[in-house]
């Protein structure tokens, strides 16, 4: 009893940290939800006008769709990218792991903007990928569709986002012991085998982690949809950024944030029970 009070007491400072500064603003959110705007406030009420609100216009729920479309489809292209390249760094360049991961923990601490717009120049109208297409004679004229797109904002996101998946996964392969496969080749298992009897199972939880990580960074973005999105690449969080700023009615943007709040919990709950079914390796 006395070992569990010490522990409480150590861990008090995180407690109230937390409390504080993260479950606070968000109940404080949750009362604005229940609120109304007028012309000289909010109208401290309870109502559920906001939520209704949301269904009762249709570009709230398509863009609400389309991010987390978006989010989803980031999500399982930073997951397929990202296995390989944790997978070798795990166990086929041990010597160079040190130096790998330092490259990719380096790319966390460069500016998020300065990535954004390097990637915005990058699939612009006279950026790289067109100018190495108008060399290889591939097109005649620039392609304009790689910007001011969904499709950009899927390419600038998994750009920015593939460190948050490298890590986990690398993280649940480490904890793989070799022996493991070892013991799987004397039982007569190739590497095909081994790979999806051992290593696949065995490093679900780093893939699910991966795959939380990026989908909800990425379905909550909103500076990149504003720079290379358009209106075409819009996403819900660019407007629910302008109900705060622009438009002042932060009873609405509450109830949008946490109306995609629960959407997004209710896709990674479905996400997780999916690979529990799925019963990879058995």
């Amino acid at each position: 009893m006395k070992k569990r009070n010490k522990h409480i007491y150590l861990l008090s400072p995180l407690y109230i940290y937390l409390i504080l500064f993260f479950f606070a603003p968000i109940f404080i959110l949750f009362i604005y939800s229940f609120w109304l705007k007028s012309s000289s406030g909010f109208i401290h009420t309870f109502t559920l006008q906001n939520y209704i609100k949301i269904f009762s216009n249709p570009l709230y729920l398509t863009v609400i769709r389309n991010s987390i479309l978006i989010g989803l489809v980031t999500a399982v292209i930073c997951v397929l990218a990202s296995y390989p390249v944790a997978y070798a760094i795990a166990f086929k360049y041990k010597k160079l792991q040190d130096v790998i991961l330092y490259i990719i923990l380096i790319s966390l601490f460069s500016s998020y903007l300065v990535r954004v717009y390097a990637w915005r120049i990058i699939l612009g109208r006279y950026g790289l990928i067109n100018q190495i297409l108008i060399y290889l004679k591939l097109i005649k004229e620039p392609l304009t569709f790689f910007l001011y797109s969904p499709t950009s904002v899927i390419i600038t996101l998994v750009f920015i986002l593939i460190p948050f998946t490298i890590l986990p996964i690398y993280s649940s392969l480490t904890n793989i012991s070799i022996d493991l496969h070892e013991a799987a080749a004397d039982l007569g298992a190739n590497k095909f085998k081994t790979f999806f009897k051992v290593t696949l199972p065995l490093s679900k939880s780093g893939v699910t982690s991966g795959f939380i990580f990026s989908f909800v960074l990425a379905t909550g973005d909103y500076v990149t949809p504003q720079l290379v999105g358009g209106t075409q690449g819009l996403m819900i969080g660019r407007i629910i950024s302008d109900q705060f700023g622009m438009a002042f009615n932060w009873p609405f943007g509450s109830s949008l944030a946490y109306f995609t709040l629960f959407l997004i919990v209710l896709t990674v709950n479905l996400f997780i029970w999916i690979v529990k079914i799925l019963k990879i390796g058995r």
